[in-house]
């Protein structure tokens, strides 16, 4: 019996431990694009290719990240690209299978 509280209490320690650490900073400062960036997306004729493109318009420096959502193939993900005020870059990814489903733009400030 002590033996099997001293294991629940270990255990408890141990779920507490894991469930108290917090999110990265960079998820929580992620958001989607707002009145400081204009995004825009295309996906070419045959649907296979997503392209998004972001510029700053805001005050300040950005990071922008996308993803392309592939249908039953595996999403593709950009790494975070800094945009100083009134630069824009972008990311092009092709997708397999059934093509593109949306292309999802990230921006967190920096």
């Amino acid at each position: 019996m002590r033996s099997t509280l001293r294991a629940l209490a270990v255990g408890a320690l141990l779920f507490t431990g894991t469930a108290l650490h917090a999110a990265p900073a960079e998820a929580a400062a992620m958001r989607p694009p707002g009145g400081g960036e204009a995004c825009t997306y295309s996906v070419s004729a045959d649907g296979m290719t997503g392209t998004g493109i972001c510029k700053n318009i805001g005050n300040h420096t950005i990071e922008v990240s996308f993803t392309i959502v592939c249908g039953w193939s595996p999403d593709l993900s950009s790494g975070w690209m800094a945009l100083a005020p009134g630069e824009s870059n972008g990311a092009r990814g092709t997708c397999g299978g059934t093509g593109v489903g949306s292309i999802v733009a990230h921006v967190r400030d920096l």
